[in-house]
């Protein structure tokens, strides 16, 4: 398959657009046909490289992905042959108390796409079936693949840390994963956006 990956640290120039083994799903996994990756800061971050950040090279970037299920491991209920659908990127281990209570991110063994593990610069990717979310036929892969990550953190934020309810006014200060989270609103929850940007003087 097709992949954009790197053997060592740097700036843009040691990203190689090159072949790389094809991946298939193990038990309880997914592979998925990537149509859509976006880039996050934390790709560069990664590319850049920092102390005691240890990879398997060569690394493929990207945490971010949308596409359609190309193939099933063993152990697999959820998805079918073709369904559209997002990655979550935040992965646990899917046994221990915080991944059971929905908590995964304080999981022990988590691990984010493209940051500690390849992720999502590829033609295809395999992600355990509780990574993926199904997608409606009428969303756009991009649009969605921009979005996975910032709204799982807006999200996080303001309805599970905030507990936003109903009616209530909410300030969105500054231009970041707030502001993502206003352009794709969950229909459960009615509420009103106010935002707040810095004024120069």
């Amino acid at each position: 398959m097709k992949t954009v990956l790197f053997y060592k640290h740097g700036g843009p120039e040691v990203l190689e657009y090159t072949e790389f083994s094809m991946p298939a799903p193990k038990a309880g996994e997914v592979l998925v046909r990537l149509h859509a990756a976006a880039l996050n800061r934390m790709d560069i971050f990664v590319r850049n490289g920092w102390p005691g950040l240890k990879l398997e090279l060569p690394h493929i970037n990207g945490a971010d992905g949308a596409g359609e299920v190309a193939g099933l491991g063993t152990d697999t209920n959820d998805f079918e042959i073709g369904d559209r659908v997002v990655i979550n990127a935040n992965i646990g281990c899917g046994e221990c108390e915080y991944c059971l209570s929905q908590r995964d991110n304080l999981c022990s063994n988590w691990h984010l796409l493209g940051e500690t593990i390849r992720g999502t610069y590829a033609e295809y990717i395999c992600v355990p079936e509780r990574q993926l979310f199904k997608l409606p036929e009428d969303f756009d892969f991009h649009a969605e693949a921009a979005s996975a990550l910032v709204y799982q953190t807006a999200w996080h934020s303001m309805v599970k840390r905030g507990e936003i309810k109903a009616g209530e006014t909410v300030a969105i200060v500054g231009a970041g994963g707030g502001r993502k989270f206003r352009q794709y609103p969950n229909r459960q929850i009615s509420w009103r956006a106010r935002r707040c940007d810095r004024v120069k003087r």
